[in-house]
């Protein structure tokens, strides 16, 4: 973990639960309301964030104290408690756990290419997992690019959980570029908003050219139930996540690889033999980028060697800023990541739509239904029969001999929970 990086952050839920669904609308909410005060708490900065009913996906870039973790535990610790009393209040069985027990994903964004490239994956989530057409679609979406330009979002404090005397009533929560988009494009905010949009726009039309499925929709989104779990199982092969993203191209960005892959070898391998020196009772020097050790138990930690990457701090965004009001060097042309972002999206939709396609199945109805995510397509049609799958109400459950997994929608009564009363929260 170092100062100035930016990260990708994902987070599933426990046993793939659809726990951060909109069912109810101030699950998003809640969300953005915690991430505000992890944000103003660690000074981590945010560029990105959103909600995709069984994982979150939020891009950040670390301050100077390189306090992630801090931030991710405050994030999720506090989001856990609030859903939980949610949950309990409008009918629900609180699950307790409502994050997996794995760590937080933390994968470095290493040049702009990365940055913009992954920011457009997590925009476009909801759309290539067949929930929405748009990303504006989904319930509760607050983010636009135009945010970055410095206007905070204003969270109201939920009226549930959150202790009044302690917990401000407003929230702000401040999207900023990443510092290597920003010098990408030399500072220039509003084109890098501008080409954020387009290749959005674009990136969404490729989407829908290569989608051979109806979208779940809104409306049917904000129905699907917390304790309800993607149809499809796990894929094993995702489990390994990546240290790291790299967006260059041709010879150079082959190279960096090479020498980043060595860094995370080397990392791993010099904190095993600092691990073994301390057991053994001898003076120990962990490598450059250590967290835990260095925080917890105050070990000496390594400087970076002078041609790292992956463990080299990074500069935050106001640095950039400086050094780019005293450089008189051209300006570059900042269309170049933005294309190659846009690129990649267009070759690649119909594998982005396969991999991360989320599937539901719906009370009353088994696995042989259709194979667009409810009772029926959103066209009325029939899909392809899929069986194996049952999904039933706790009062009502029943162990059928042909299932091979049964999803039991956990109430505290029969029926569906109440809608909620009043309107949804402002805007």
């Amino acid at each position: 973990m170092v100062r100035g990086g930016t990260y990708a952050l994902v987070r599933r839920t426990a046993f793939r639960k659809a726990l951060l669904a909109p069912w109810h609308p101030a699950v998003m909410e809640t969300w953005l309301y915690v991430l505000a005060g992890a944000a103003q708490r660690t000074g981590v900065r945010v560029q990105h964030t959103m909600l995709c009913v069984t994982h979150q996906h939020t891009t950040v870039t670390v301050g100077p104290d390189a306090n992630l973790p801090e931030f991710t535990e405050y994030l999720h610790r506090e989001m856990s408690k609030a859903l939980n009393v949610l949950m309990r209040s409008v009918g629900y069985e609180p699950p307790g756990q409502i994050f997996d027990g794995r760590q937080t994903s933390q994968m470095r964004l290493l040049d702009a290419a990365a940055a913009l490239s992954h920011v457009m994956y997590e925009r476009v989530n909801g759309v290539a997992a067949g929930l929405v057409r748009r990303p504006r679609e989904m319930p509760g979406c607050r983010f636009d690019f135009g945010l970055w330009k410095g206007e905070p979002l204003v969270i109201r404090r939920p009226e549930f959980y959150f202790n009044p005397r302690t917990a401000e009533a407003e929230r702000e929560l401040v999207f900023e570029v990443d510092p290597l988009t920003y010098r990408e494009f030399g500072g220039d905010i509003e084109r890098i908003v501008h080409h954020a949009r387009t290749t959005e726009r674009k990136v969404v039309q490729a989407l829908g050219r290569a989608r051979s499925f109806p979208v779940l929709g809104a409306q049917r989104l904000r129905r699907i139930h917390p304790y309800n779990e993607p149809r499809t199982p796990r894929d094993p092969s995702r489990e390994v996540v990546p240290t790291f993203k790299m967006g260059a191209r041709g010879v150079t960005g082959r190279v960096a690889r090479v020498t980043v892959c060595q860094e995370v070898t080397a990392f791993r391998e010099g904190h095993r033999s600092a691990n073994a020196l301390r057991r053994a009772g001898e003076p120990a020097l962990y490598p450059a980028g250590t967290y835990k050790m260095r925080v917890q138990h105050g070990v000496a930690v390594d400087t970076p060697d002078e041609h790292a990457i992956l463990v080299a701090p990074g500069q935050t965004l106001a640095e950039v800023e400086a050094e780019l009001e005293q450089s008189a060097e051209p300006r570059g042309t900042p269309t170049d990541a933005a294309d190659e972002v846009l690129e990649a999206f267009v070759r690649e939709a119909g594998d982005v739509l396969e991999s991360d396609r989320l599937q539901f199945g719906w009370p009353g109805h088994d696995d042989s239904g259709p194979s667009g995510g409810g009772p029926n397509g959103e066209d009325g049609s029939r899909g392809p029969k899929r069986r194996g799958v049952t999904i039933q109400h706790l009062s009502r459950t029943t162990r059928e001999a042909d299932t091979s997994r049964l999803v039991i929608l956990r109430d505290h009564r029969r029926g569906r929970p109440r809608k909620p009363k009043g309107r949804e929260p402002p805007r």
